[in-house]
């Protein structure tokens, strides 16, 4: 068996036409140099254990030298002989180099299905802002010192920006553990660095939300929102539009999407309820409706004929977040509150009004996974109506009360 080196390697011809010969090393048993018809010359380790056959092939010649073959040979022949595969070794070298921004892609790939469009761009701006220049960092070598001194620079212009960067990084590295593996199928990731936040008790106290309006503030308010047509002069319909949307959510309690993408399909005239079908828990949502909302959908069922209840500025497409009109609102009466705020002032005045745990849990479509008995309860519309009125008719009381 002949010693590899650089003049016996240029010197083997071309293997015959669909065939491929093989020169062995007697310094490395196990390495040879395999040449194919093409005259293409490459190194190839073979090892033989408990009856079965590996070979691999670990580069090309001259790119590779000898003493580079030998070197790598050696380190797979021993991998082979201790039991451990060299093409599993080499996706643990990889799993070791992962990135965070990698882990993210397929965090979102495998989650994809499960998760809403604007979730996911939530994700990735978040990132973008927060964590981008971590997107080529391998996850192995973000510390926890790392993320704790990461945490208090984001705090120190956005503490709740801070705790939400934290719980999807969180969520990335548990990911990462549950999902990658080694050879003998245990955890490739052991540890989540975000845990530091919580043995050093430093993640941001997150305060009550402030954008629950006090029912004193319900007729000023209002007031403001009846007279968004004339705040808003350039496109007035719109501003109608966006008057009955806010005007419906806090009588409704719907998330902004839910109620924006209403469509006439949603809306039963003749039973007075709406379902809908696509919602943040994937369970329809069906609710009764008071005399109070009829009129409003009524009213604007005769003025479209837009798929949409609350139509955009083009009749076939449903109305935008309305944060301009919103500002106006908030300077106009001087009052601060949100989209979201308006369905929490409705949750707070079901609580208010002692609404049992049933009627508020179906009136927001609340989920508890916790609660099993949410599996076998079929909700029954009709014992919304009296709470949905009771709220309904508490509203209405606090606009026209102050107006006197």
């Amino acid at each position: 068996m002949p010693n590899l080196n650089i003049k016996l390697i240029n010197s083997l011809p071309n293997a015959s036409k669909g065939k491929r010969d093989v020169c062995h090393d007697d310094k490395v048993k196990g390495l040879s140099i395999r040449v194919t018809d093409k005259g293409v010359k490459s190194f190839i380790v073979r090892k033989k254990k408990d009856g079965k056959d590996t070979l691999s092939t670990i580069g090309r010649y001259p790119e590779m030298t000898i003493e580079q073959a030998r070197q790598k040979a050696q380190v797979l022949l021993s991998l082979l002989s201790a039991g451990i595969s060299p093409k599993h070794k080499e996706q643990e070298v990889a799993l070791k180099r992962i990135t965070l921004g990698e882990v993210l892609s397929d965090y979102i790939r495998t989650r994809g299905t499960n998760l809403k469009e604007n979730t996911i761009k939530g994700y990735l701006s978040v990132f973008n802002q927060y964590l981008g220049d971590w997107s080529t960092k391998p996850i192995s070598e973000i510390t926890r010192n790392m993320v704790e001194e990461r945490h208090r620079e984001i705090t120190a212009t956005s503490p709740s920006r801070a705790n939400t960067t934290m719980r999807h990084l969180r969520a990335y590295f548990n990911y990462a553990m549950g999902e990658y593996e080694d050879s003998n199928g245990a955890p490739f990731f052991a540890h989540n660095p975000v845990t530091r936040l919580s043995h050093v008790k430093c993640w941001n106290r997150e305060g009550t939300k402030k954008d629950v309006m006090k029912t004193y503030d319900l007729q000023k308010w209002h007031q403001a929102v009846q007279d968004l047509p004339n705040l808003n002069t350039k496109t007035p319909n719109q501003s109608e539009t966006v008057r009955d949307l806010l005007i419906f959510i806090l009588f409704t309690g719907l998330r902004r999407r839910e109620a924006t993408s209403l469509e006439w399909d949603n809306i039963d005239f003749k039973d007075k309820s709406l379902t809908i079908h696509i919602t943040k828990n994937y369970e329809s949502h069906t609710l009764p409706l008071t005399s109070f909302l009829m009129d409003i959908l009524n009213r604007r069922k005769s003025q479209t004929n837009s798929l949409f209840v609350f139509e955009g500025v083009s009749s076939d497409k449903p109305i935008n977040d309305p944060k301009k009109q919103v500002t106006k609102v908030r300077e106009s009466c001087g009052i601060y509150f949100t989209i979201h705020g308006l369905r929490r002032t409705f949750a707070t005045a079901a609580d208010r009004l002692d609404m049992s745990q049933y009627a508020l849990k179906r009136l927001l479509n609340h989920k508890d996974a916790r609660d099993v008995t949410n599996r076998y309860v079929v909700t029954d519309v009709e014992r919304l109506r009296e709470p949905m009125q009771r709220i309904t008719d508490h509203f209405l009381e606090h606009i026209q009360q102050e107006k006197v």
